[in-house]
Formats: structure tokens, sequence, C-alpha cells
């Protein structure tokens, strides 16, 4: 199984053996935040000698407990199974003894119960977890409550650096104060492709590849392909093989972002608001609904289930499907060969991928020696292992995920690198459902400007609500 960083953060702790539930008191307690320095004597017989350098004492932490805690995972349920994987554990292990510290993964409720624990338990003064994950809908109504502290005040969080999650450290501060991070980006949706289907219409199977390599992988170039892929192949006047088959709202939204544009924007003064009246969203919803004018979108088959186009597209009815990068495990018994690229760019697009991730915070009932204390172990915790380049390290797992290297060393790797991407802000706002534009678009139950237009007043006061909560 692949394992991207979120995952292998949730696992690769199994080594660690250690009870851990950290109240704000108790992990106020320490011995000192310094050891003393190993003494260095220079024989006196030696004047002129250099002495060795002494090692930069090691900061004590002094013996706090760590939890961090999320909806799926436990660290202890892991067993290392690559070289990989047991220096990352062993790493781990060596931070935790030097720095006086112990840390975990840890699975503490249900998706569903995350944010009543999170809320409670801060409120209480006894966390369940010393870094809480949340999915990013709940950040507004958490974060107006007061329970997140201001992680860019702490010393051992420096923001600038690669690892962090530049867009989600954007999207979650607000008056100059930072109360979420991240060190991931996610790969979301992209175009899976059949490559038998592309081999038996003419075309090249590695053409989205060379094209998306070149530069070339734009909506022009995509409806190309859509043209020669839909086809009668036996001349009876009926299609026997779609270019597309895909879910609508991931098919609109992919469109959107490719094409510089989103359901919600924030502004210079970090506030939330409307953007679907912007030119680019709707020239994306058109083009959109132009594929299915065309034919190239598989209808859904009368009397089928919403989800049909998960098996037209494994059983070789589709030559393309717009879904999320998650989906690769549904394909692993697919019979016929597959691709993965991104989705092409629209007239105005310069996204390569759209990111929707969870947000990791610090509770707001620590004091500032603690909070920093958990900073600091968390810091080192997502630091590369020693001797691995980051890229090398999820590489390693996600080839054996994927029908060809391509996928991995050119749509991967572009997908997670973060640049030219763009954090999907409507989840930060609370009841907003995208689907209210997306659904029915592509069956003409509406056209794109009654569709953003629909949503226009039930959407403001969503954002409204929301900008109220996290700008307190």
């Amino acid at each position: 199984m692949k394992k991207s960083r979120k995952w292998m953060a949730s696992l690769l702790v199994a080594a660690m053996m250690m009870t851990v539930f950290a109240g704000c008191s108790k992990a106020s307690e320490t011995t000192g935040d310094k050891v003393e320095p190993t003494q260095t004597t220079v024989p006196t017989t030696a004047p002129t000698a250099t002495p060795e350098p002494t090692e930069e004492p090691a900061r004590n932490l002094g013996g706090i407990e760590v939890v961090i805690g999320n909806w799926w995972a436990n660290s202890d349920d892991f067993t290392p199974s690559t070289t990989y994987e047991e220096e990352l554990v062993a790493y781990r292990q060596e931070i935790q003894k030097k720095y006086n510290f112990t840390i975990k993964e840890k699975n503490i409720g249900g998706w569903g119960e995350i944010q009543e624990l999170c809320s409670t338990s801060i409120m209480a003064g006894t966390p369940e977890a010393q870094v809480f994950v949340l999915d990013s809908s709940f950040a507004a109504a958490l974060l107006s409550q007061g329970l997140f502290y201001p992680v860019n005040e702490l010393p051992s969080f420096d923001f600038t650096q690669d690892k962090w999650n530049k867009l989600v450290t954007d999207a979650m501060t607000f008056n100059g104060k930072t109360y979420g991070f991240a060190t991931t980006y996610e790969p979301r949706a992209g175009v899976f492709f059949n490559k038998r289907l592309f081999t038996e219409a003419g075309i090249d199977p590695n053409l989205p590849y060379d094209l998306q390599k070149d530069g070339k992988w734009d909506w022009a170039a995509f409806k190309d392909l859509c043209a020669k892929l839909t086809r009668d192949i036996d001349g009876d006047g009926t299609k026997d093989t779609y270019a597309l088959a895909s879910f609508e709202k991931n098919f609109y939204s992919a469109c959107i972002y490719s094409n510089d544009a989103k359901y919600v924007g924030k502004d210079e003064k970090g506030m939330f608001y409307n953007a679907t009246n912007e030119p680019n969203f709707l020239e994306a919803l058109q083009f959109g609904t132009g594929l299915y004018d065309e034919g190239y979108m598989m209808p859904q088959p009368e009397g089928s289930e919403w989800n049909w186009f998960e098996a037209t597209f494994h059983d070789g009815k589709a030559a393309m499907r717009v879904a999320e990068e998650y989906i690769k495990g549904s394909l692993s018994s697919m019979e016929d060969d597959w691709g993965f690229v991104t989705f092409p760019l629209g007239t105005h697009g310069k996204t390569s991928c759209a990111y929707r991730e969870n947000i990791l915070v610090i509770p707001s009932c620590y004091d500032a020696e603690t909070a920093d204390k958990i900073a600091f172990a968390y810091n080192l915790w997502t630091n590369p292992v020693p001797g691995y380049e980051e890229e090398e390290s999820w590489k390693l797992s996600a080839y054996s995920q994927y029908r060809d290297e391509r996928a991995v060393d050119e749509t991967l790797t572009m997908m997670r690198s973060g640049e030219n991407g763009v954090l999907l802000l409507e989840s930060y706002v609370a009841g907003l459902e995208t689907g209210d534009i997306c659904y029915g678009l592509g069956v003409s139950a509406a056209t794109a400007a009654e569709k953003v237009e629909s949503v226009q007043q039930s959407w403001g006061a969503l954002i409204a609500d929301a900008n109220a909560a996290m700008n307190k």
C-alpha cells in the first residue's frame, strides 16, 4: 500500500511504547529546559592544541507526553516492513530519548466525534490531544470559541521552512495570528485513463504524460482526446465507448480549479468571499457543460446507482475518469492498464492541483512554555529521516500503487510539490455544498449562470457566518 506523508505520520512510530493523556497542568511540569553539557578538559601540557568542539546540549522537554489525535489510526498498531520504515522508527526513538519527550499518534474518536472532543476537552483544561488533527470544516466553529493557540508566536515553529503547507497557514491566519498548520500537500483530483482504449482509438497511451511534461496538457488537448475516444465502433449509430465517466461534482470542480477559479476566495483583509461571480468561474462551468453537450461524457444508465461511473471506468467502458487520487486503490483489480495525470489547464489556468488538507492545531489552554515544547516535539517528529530525501520516502511505497512510474515520478511529484496549487477554501465555510452548483448541470437542469445565481443569498449568509467566527 502506498504510504502518503499523512499515512506515515500516523503509522510509523510503532516502537514507541508509552501511555499518554497529558492535561494542560501536567504538561507544564518540567525539570528544566536544558541538560548540563559534557565538560571537555584540555590538557595543560598542550596549550596550543585545539580542543574538541563541545556538542550543543539537547533541549530537555521534561518528559512531556504528546498525543497527536486523529480519527483513523494508532501508531502502536504499526510494524515496520521496509528499511526506510525501520530507520524512521529508529530516528523517532532517538529524538524522544535525546530531548526527553514521548509522542504518538492516536485515534481518539470517529470523524463525527472529533469536533466535540476537541471543544469539550480543551474547555475543561484536559485536552484529549496536544496536537489535534481536524477536518477543515471544523475550523470556524472551534476557532470562534478561542480554542486554538496562535502557533506563529511559538519559537519552535518556523513556517518559512519548505516542509510546511503555506496554503494552510495562509488560510488559517486571521488578524496576524496563525492558528493551524499542516506538513502535507495531498494529491487530489486528476484524470485516470485507460491505456487499452487509447491504443484502440489510435492514440499513444503515453500522450497524456507527454502533453503534461511538455506543458501542453490543456483544455484544447483534452477536448481533442475526448472526440477521438468517444466511438461508435460497430457503426450502428450507438456509442460503444465514451471518453469520460465521472461524478458530476468532481468533474465540474476540477474544471473550476484548472481555470484559476474557485468557489470561495480570501481577500487581502483575511475575509472569505463568494468567488462564483468571477468570469473564470463561469467559463469553467461552460467548458465542462460543453463536453456533456458534445456527448463525450457517458450519461447515467437508467436505474443505476449514483456511483455508476466507478464500475463503468473499471470495466473499460469509458476511457477517462476525473476523480480524487485516493481512488487508485479501487483500480488494483482493473484488467486494463491505466495511467494518471493532472486535470488539464484551462484558458486562464495555472493550477496543477487543488488541495483539501486536514489542519493541525495546539490547544489554547496551554501556557507559552508548554505550547512551545509541544511545537518543538512535533517539529522534530515531522522532520525527514537523516539520509533520506523527503521525495524518496513516499516514492518507495507509491510505485506499488500505480501501473507505471510516470504517474509517480511526474504526476504525483508535481501534485505533492504544492507549486501552483490552490487550497479549497469552501471547506472552511460550514454548511456550504458545492453540489448546489454542480448537480444537474450536465443534464441541462439549469444553465451555469442560473446555477450561480441560485446560491448567492444562501452562500452569502454562510460565508458571513464563517467570517464572523474566524475573525472574532
